[in-house]
């Protein structure tokens, strides 16, 4: 019985905490956001959650907000809507999420969630852009990123939904990452692969079934290629269920 009770305590205190916690952060984050009259910003400060693949820094964040007017530092937080400053920042194509807050010190803190591109896309109408994780689309703009090359037939309208996935994947696999030159989409929709190592092309077909298509061509990379040679071989099409079809030269 005795037992019990404490363990009835035990969950009785955990939830009275993490209550009392949540009230308190209520309290600071509406306190500290309502800004004092009179109350000038005294700083910036900016934290950017980026990978090596990410296309915006803090300082092109600052640019962000010059260029729109809204820098706040030196500004009387009568002038500064913190939401508008967010507003503007999730405005821009290489920012996923931002929030905005005050601190006790009379600086505002910027928190940046970049997107992660996946793929470079350069099509046959001459666009030049970038498809991240979630399926979106970002220009180039002065940004250059390491990424695997998609060419061809690609539209920017339905592009990252078709290959957004396929671009995630390859992102995860560091052999295929490193040899995979150019993914070139041919007039019927098909993919080819042109590698960095091996002077062949890999037809694909469509993106069904990724996995099974890749395994199959790294086994007759081990299997074949390294003994036959890298440079037998002009097309090696995937597109068939179990089957690597190698055309010579």
């Amino acid at each position: 019985m005795l037992l019990l009770q404490m363990k009835v305590l035990k969950t009785f205190l955990k939830a009275a905490f993490l209550l009392a916690a949540l009230a308190y952060l209520v309290f600071a984050l509406t306190t500290l956001n309502r800004p004092k009259e009179g109350q000038v910003c005294q700083g910036l400060d900016i934290y950017v959650s980026a990978t090596d693949s990410s296309l915006i820094n803090e300082n092109e964040v600052r640019e962000l907000l010059v260029s729109h007017k809204l820098f706040p530092e030196g500004k009387s937080m009568d002038d500064v809507d913190l939401s508008q400053l967010t507003s503007v920042l999730k405005s821009s194509p290489y920012i996923d999420d931002a929030m905005c807050y005050l601190t006790a010190e009379s600086r505002i803190t910027i928190q940046v969630t970049s997107r992660e591109p996946v793929l470079h896309v350069i099509n046959n109408a001459g666009e030049d852009f970038y498809i991240d994780r979630k399926g979106h689309t970002m220009p180039r703009g002065h940004h250059q990123a390491d990424l695997i090359v998609m060419t061809g037939h690609v539209s920017r309208a339905t592009a990252g939904a078709l290959y957004a996935p396929m671009g995630i994947a390859l992102s995860k696999d560091s052999f295929w990452n490193r040899q995979i030159e150019e993914i070139h989409v041919t007039d019927a929709g098909e993919l080819e692969i042109t590698p960095r190592v091996g002077d062949h092309i890999i037809q694909l077909g469509d993106t069904s079934a990724l996995s099974d298509k890749l395994s199959r061509m790294r086994l007759f990379y081990t299997e074949g290629l390294d003994k036959a040679g890298w440079n037998r071989y002009k097309v090696i099409n995937l597109k068939y269920k179990d089957q690597v079809i190698a055309t010579r030269y």
